[in-house]
């Protein structure tokens, strides 16, 4: 082979591997789409370990309202406004402009 056979053989094998180059870097599935996945694996992994921390304080809640009877009070006292048995409920009716008067006097106490 001469000297420009392999001059132009060489310019070839330049030109193909830059074509590979800008189709790793820039083509489907390149180092741009690599970059994008291993974000999306982090944000995904960040949201399943705050569901696992749920789902064990769920775990914890079912466990204790199986076995806890005065969680189950409480849960019933807050969550759906129950009284025992032999307890009474007193609901006083507020004024609003007693309300209104409270809370300005609250601004204006210095601390």
């Amino acid at each position: 082979m001469n000297s420009s056979h392999l001059k132009i053989a060489f310019f070839f094998v330049v030109l193909i591997l830059i074509s590979y180059m800008v189709l790793i870097f820039i083509g489907d599935n390149g180092v741009q789409d690599l970059n994008a996945m291993k974000l999306e694996l982090n944000t995904l992994k960040a949201e399943n370990e705050l569901l696992q921390q749920k789902n064990i304080e769920m775990h914890r809640k079912i466990k204790r309202l199986k076995e806890d009877p005065e969680f189950i009070e409480n849960i019933a006292r807050q969550e759906l406004k129950m009284i025992g048995k032999d307890e009474i409920v007193f609901k006083f009716k507020e004024d609003s402009t007693d309300i209104k008067s409270n809370a300005y006097r609250k601004e204006k106490i210095p601390k």
